[in-house]
């Protein structure tokens, strides 16, 4: 009579850990040999839209995933902003501003450089297309960018010191940003997980953008780092791991504190 009872305890207890090891909210980006950086969104809620695109005010929660299990990390505030030419993530810190442009269509990358920036890839389409666009974009970024209409002329990812936050905006939409206090806290658990629709948090689809702009230099007065060099050396990453390419610039987004 012990054993069916052993048994059973024991196959209800790995279903329950099961369940909440696969956990639809999480999103898993880069995999390495020690585990996978998982992230999950908190929050977004658009904080300036323009013609280009729209800037989004995030925070996140991040996880690293082995077979261990899934280990809960910190939680950090950041911004995307979202939009069809000239695609980024922005971190700031002690004064310091960060832009990360993506390159979905990059014809100077590695697919070994493309893989490390799975995080990346993974956060940014999630933010702004929801979250199966997010996981599909770690398996295949080129293709989800083509399906949602993105014209990214940039030859390779940049890493770009800005002055302020609003400098990732088209001078004309610009103005102070500010932290928000209201941001849109992420749906409940029993919403079911996003698919086709655009992400929860914007009042419009985003996807449709208003007009196109073929990529130019960013505007602002930045100085286009040396992708080896002091700050940003290394491969880029961007969840519990984040930014770890771009050194101090890990902790500002998602941290990377195991």
């Amino acid at each position: 009579m012990l054993r069916p009872l052993v048994a059973l305890a024991f196959i209800l207890s790995t279903s329950a850990f099961a369940q909440t090891y696969d956990r639809a909210e999480i999103i898993r980006g880069l995999c390495r040999q020690n585990g996978c950086d998982e992230f999950a969104i908190l929050a977004a809620s658009p904080v300036v839209k323009g013609g280009e695109g729209t800037l989004m005010q995030t925070r996140v929660k991040t996880f690293h995933a082995s077979s261990s299990g899934r280990k809960e990390l910190s939680e950090e505030n950041g911004y995307v902003y979202c939009s069809p030419t000239k695609p980024a993530i922005v971190a700031e810190k002690g004064g310091r501003t960060m832009a990360f442009y993506l390159a979905p269509f990059a014809t100077r990358e590695s697919r070994e450089t493309i893989r490390q920036n799975a995080n990346f890839h993974a956060l940014y389409f999630s933010i702004c297309h929801g979250m199966e666009a997010g996981r599909a974009a770690v398996q295949n970024l080129a293709g989800v960018a083509q399906d949602l209409g993105y014209r990214v002329a940039l030859p390779q990812s940049q890493s770009v010191a800005l002055t302020r936050v609003e400098d990732i905006l088209p001078p004309e939409t610009r103005r102070p940003v500010d932290v928000r206090n209201d941001i849109r806290p992420r749906p409940p658990a029993t919403m079911p997980p996003v698919t086709s629709q655009r992400y929860w948090a914007f009042d419009e689809k985003i996807d449709r953008f208003s007009e196109h702009h073929e990529v130019v230099p960013p505007r602002s007065q930045p100085d286009i780092l040396q992708r080896e060099e002091g700050l940003l050396a290394g491969p880029r990453r961007l969840t519990n791991r984040a930014f770890d390419a771009l050194d101090e610039m890990g902790d500002w987004v998602l941290g990377r504190r195991y």
